[in-house]
Parts: C-alpha cells; sequence; structure tokens
C-alpha cells in the first residue's frame, strides 16, 4: 500500500528519534523526534499485508493495521499470524479496545541510527544487514492509539526476499533508546518467524 492511501486511514507520530515514521501525515522516512497521539477510524482501516512464500503458499495477516514496504527492501510481505480476539484476550483488552498494529520498512540512509544497531548486531554473529522494519503494536479505543506493553507477545511473519536457503538469517531487536537484543527465529520455505512484543521497536534482517 502506498503512503498516499495510507493517509487517509492513519495519522501517526512516535516520540523515538532513532525511529522513523513514515505513516504520519505530511512525513517523510526522517526520524521524528516530537510526540502526538494516533487517531484511526478502526471502520476504514484495512488489512493490507500478507506474505507470499516461494510455491504460492500465502500467509494472510489477521490483525488491522497499516502496512508499508518499499519497493528496494529486502522483505517480499509481512504477517500477524493471531487472531486479534487472542491477542486481547493476552494484553485483557476491554471489549471496546481492539489490537491495532503498523508496520514498515525503514531506509537506512533515513534511520541512519536503527540501522547503525543492526550493524553493530550483525558484526556479532559475522553477519551483513539486509534491511529493518519498524513495528508499533498497540490498540484502539474509540479511534485513540495507544501502545500495548511490552510483555505482549505476538507471532509475526515476513518474506525474505531472494531468499537463499544456504544463508544463516537472523533478526536484531532494537528498542527506542537503543538496547538491542538477538531474537530467536524460524526460518521455513523463504519465510521468516518470530515474535514481536507490545509498543515500537525496529527489528532487522540479517544474513550470514
Amino acid at each position: 500500500m502506498r503512503i498516499q492511501t495510507l493517509r487517509k486511514v492513519l495519522a501517526v507520530t512516535v516520540a523515538a528519534t532513532m525511529l522513523a515514521m513514515p505513516l504520519t501525515v505530511g512525513a517523510t522516512d526522517s526520524a521524528e523526534s516530537s510526540s502526538a497521539q494516533t487517531t484511526a477510524n478502526v471502520e476504514e482501516v484495512k488489512t493490507t499485508s500478507q506474505v507470499v512464500a516461494p510455491g504460492g503458499t500465502v500467509i494472510k495477516n489477521e490483525l488491522p493495521g497499516a502496512f508499508q514496504i518499499q519497493a528496494s527492501a529486502p522483505i517480499t510481505g509481512m504477517a500477524v499470524r493471531v487472531a486479534p480476539a487472542t491477542i486481547k484476550q493476552q494484553a485483557g483488552l476491554a471489549a471496546n479496545e481492539t489490537p491495532f498494529v503498523s508496520a514498515y520498512t525503514i531506509d537506512r540512509k533515513k534511520s541512519a541510527a536503527v540501522y547503525a544497531s543492526f550493524d553493530a548486531a550483525a558484526a556479532t554473529v559475522g553477519g551483513t544487514t539486509l534491511g529493518g522494519i519498524n513495528v508499533d503494536l498497540g490498540k484502539l479505543t474509540g479511534g485513540k492509539f495507544t501502545e500495548l506493553p511490552e510483555g505482549v507477545s505476538i507471532p509475526f511473519s515476513m518474506g525474505i526476499k531472494n531468499y537463499n536457503p544456504a544463508l544463516t538469517y537472523y533478526v536484531v531487536k532494537v528498542l527506542p533508546g537503543g538496547a538491542t537484543e538477538m531474537i530467536p527465529v524460524t526460518v521455513e520455505n523463504g519465510v521468516i518467524s518470530f515474535e514481536i512484543t507490545g509498543g515500537l521497536a525496529g527489528y532487522g534482517l540479517i544474513a550470514k
């Protein structure tokens, strides 16, 4: 989905100097340092992303959200692999609260700080950073977005463009402020799966 379309359904600004949010009305991939509330009409927001694995298997995204993948990114699709009802139960959400995610690829030139963290993690395993995404996992209450706590964890998958079965793939998680963590992944048929957590984080794709 192009940014112009996303602007019609979502306005987002995140307080994170190291992370970019290209879904903001009037924003680019440059880092945002101010903070504001997210507003969205959940009835207008569409589930837009999926992962098509080699061979044609489709992994559908199950969570309402907004997604943007740059054409140059090493990722072919993104998908949350658990139903909203399951997330609501895990997070203890009320009946009028709806889980919501925004996920988008980030550019090295425009998000240099987070890529420095990705590269540092890649160096620890002798690998190379292929690219990265930002994910903001939260909830909508009457159209107002708030982040879920980091303790909420849900399965997430990405398709790997130009997948090479001879390589080993990793994902590093980077939080606002720079804390990093290599997280467990599984890779099957060109799809890498891992757990995302509540709130905002960057996830870097590494190959060795």
